[in-house]
């Protein structure tokens, strides 16, 4: 496999041991993840990290209703880790903190068999945050039978991240801000319940019937050929099917239920969203029929209307804690069973393939 600036583990077990297993071996990582975020809650919202902590709180019974093994999961981070369990909570509700004041910004697209070159189906996505937050970043192998096997990209002690799981499912995930939340289950737990699902029904139900904290974009694709979007706020949700097989999303409101019904925060804190939608849009229809690897890592490098294009890079005009970078790109093979992260800006071209289900592999690429 080909060197990679992300450390991997491997997670086994009860939710409790795995949560022991991730929090020892991402110690150091979960304190970089912890300074970091407390950084931005004291700088953008004027919150300090024991204040978050209490705000935290009050997302515990909703989580602990929705998914009671995720709690057991964090309690085990914070075991493993040296962490309080409010710490650990804080990293996992971090969304839901700042969402007045900063989300993060985001380029995924998806592309079925009928409009790829191979016949494969991928799901593709940038995520644009804090350049320093990628030493905080870790590749997840998670068994957690009879749930699916889970490979994904995680900010570390946050339970959930990009990825697919064996069952053929894949998600990107786009951050989306009304500026306005409620008590309920916040969005990387939703996410977490994406990836425990094998069909895109379950994942869709799982959204569906939770009580939502928050405001948030998944892209999922299976190995099957589907692709779907579901864009979620507290009020509604609503469902897009990939008709012209390929779908997009950045970070503003689409849907004409949602559209009508919520203020959208995020195209005001990134109006770059709309240029950035039109772009990849776009391009995936001059791509149609001729997408594979190669074509995904250099639509996801796109710099038109740099640096806030598709491939991101900080703008020197920007408040110094509110440059936003393409941390990490991600390719996910789901056909194959292969996912790919790169270690930074997808312009530079480092990817490392993952393998996302038994026998999945990929050949090394020449970069």
């Amino acid at each position: 496999m080909t060197n990679t600036r992300y450390p991997t583990v491997k997670l086994a077990g009860t939710p409790k041991e795995r949560g022991r297993l991730y929090g020892g071996a991402c110690r150091s990582m979960i304190d970089a993840s912890i300074r970091n975020y407390a950084d931005m809650f004291s700088a953008f919202s004027g919150i300090s990290w024991e204040d978050a902590g209490r705000l935290a709180l009050g997302f515990l019974p909703f989580i602990r209703d929705y998914s009671p093994k995720t709690v057991e999961e964090m309690e085990g981070i914070a075991e493993g880790s040296g962490k309080t369990f409010g710490d650990i909570l804080t990293l996992n509700a971090r969304s839901e903190i700042v969402l007045d004041a900063h989300v993060d910004g985001c380029t995924a697209f998806g592309v079925s068999p009928a409009a790829s070159a191979d016949g494969k189906t991928y799901i593709c996505q940038n995520w644009d945050w804090i350049r320093r937050q990628g030493d905080a970043l870790v590749v997840v192998t998670l068994e957690q039978p009879p749930e699916p096997t889970i490979t994904m990209i995680a900010e570390a002690g946050i339970v959930s991240g990009k990825g697919a799981n064996d069952a053929g499912l894949g998600v990107c995930f786009n951050a989306l801000s009304t500026g306005r939340g409620r008590p309920g289950v916040p969005v990387h737990i939703l996410l977490r319940g994406i990836l425990d699902s094998r069909t895109l029904s379950d994942a869709v139900q799982t959204v569906a019937l939770a009580e939502r904290a928050s405001s948030a974009n998944f892209l999922l694709g299976t190995s099957e050929g589907e692709i779907i979007d579901i864009e979620a706020c507290p009020e509604d949700f609503w469902v897009f099917y990939a008709e012209r097989g390929y779908l997009a999303h950045t970070n503003h409101f689409t849907a004409p239920n949602l559209l009508c019904r919520v203020p959208d925060k995020g195209k005001t804190i990134l109006p770059d969203t709309f240029q950035r939608l039109g772009r990849i849009d776009a391009l995936l229809s001059a791509s149609d029929g001729c997408v594979d690897f190669d074509r995904c890592a250099e639509l996801l490098s796109d710099h038109a209307n740099y640096p806030d294009s598709i491939c991101r890079h900080e703008d020197p005009r920007d408040p110094a804690g509110k440059r936003l970078a393409s941390v990490y790109a991600t390719v996910m093979d789901l056909t194959d069973g292969v996912v790919w992260f790169s270690d930074s800006n997808p312009c530079k071209r480092a990817f490392s393939p993952f393998a996302a289900r038994a026998g999945g592999a990929a050949p090394e690429r020449e970069e």
